[in-house]
């Protein structure tokens, strides 16, 4: 998970976006219809009922992980875990799915979108995460924790990155030890939009996940590597 010029190379864990609209009567009859409709080109190959919902997903590989999209009355989920998939490729695929159900029944607006993504980047000069995130991200050390009597470990760190202008996400990132491995950090990024997206222009998501998606694999590894 380095590469030879010393950079860092994210390994994805999963990524799940959560589009919030207003609570929805959809029967079992129109999800089944969605299911037909997007199966093909989302490549979607089992339906089942959830509850008063829907899930549609993908089999389950090592190669290529999972992929799943739920419908509950207020909300439509998108799963993409283990090998995961690029922006490009999820935000095509929440299109066909959203077009399809807005076919069959009226919802004008998103009103919020979440995006969550979790991935696992080693730890800069290959060192132990609790050390790092003291010595490094903490800037903890053994003269400013004296007055606290005891060693002190590192577990993690947790920021706020708001956001700057109109339309952009607000991000909380979580950077922790990952307890399979010393030598691993899990990192993981909440992307929120609290501007509501009308549906005849979802296809500005795109850009929305593609900014989220340069922000956990380039920009969060190369901060990573200057501190």
């Amino acid at each position: 998970m380095s590469d030879p010029l010393g950079g860092l190379d994210p390994s994805t864990l999963g990524v799940s976006v959560d589009l919030v609209h207003l609570p929805l009567q959809v029967s079992q009859e129109m999800y089944k219809e969605v299911y037909m409709e997007v199966s093909g080109p989302c490549g979607y190959e089992n339906y089942m009922r959830v509850g008063d919902g829907a899930r549609l997903e993908t089999a389950a590989t090592p190669e290529k992980g999972a992929s799943r999209v739920t419908f509950a009355r207020d909300r439509i989920t998108f799963q993409e875990e283990g090998a995961g998939i690029g922006s490009d490729l999820l935000a095509r695929r929440m299109e066909e799915v959203v077009r399809a159900l807005s076919k069959r029944v009226q919802f004008p607006v998103i009103i919020a979108r979440t995006r969550n993504h979790r991935t696992l980047i080693r730890v800069p000069g290959d060192g132990v995460a609790a050390d790092w995130l003291a010595e490094k991200a903490l800037r903890l050390d053994a003269e400013t924790c004296a007055p606290l009597g005891r060693p002190v470990r590192a577990s993690g760190l947790r920021l706020q990155l708001p956001a700057q202008k109109n339309g952009e996400a607000m991000h909380l990132l979580r950077v922790e030890e990952w307890l399979k491995n010393p030598r691993m950090l899990f990192v993981e990024d909440n992307a929120n939009w609290r501007q509501p997206l009308p549906i005849d222009q979802f296809s500005n998501v795109a850009t929305e996940l593609k900014s989220a998606e340069e922000l956990m694999v380039v920009r969060i590894p190369e901060w990573l590597l200057k501190l």
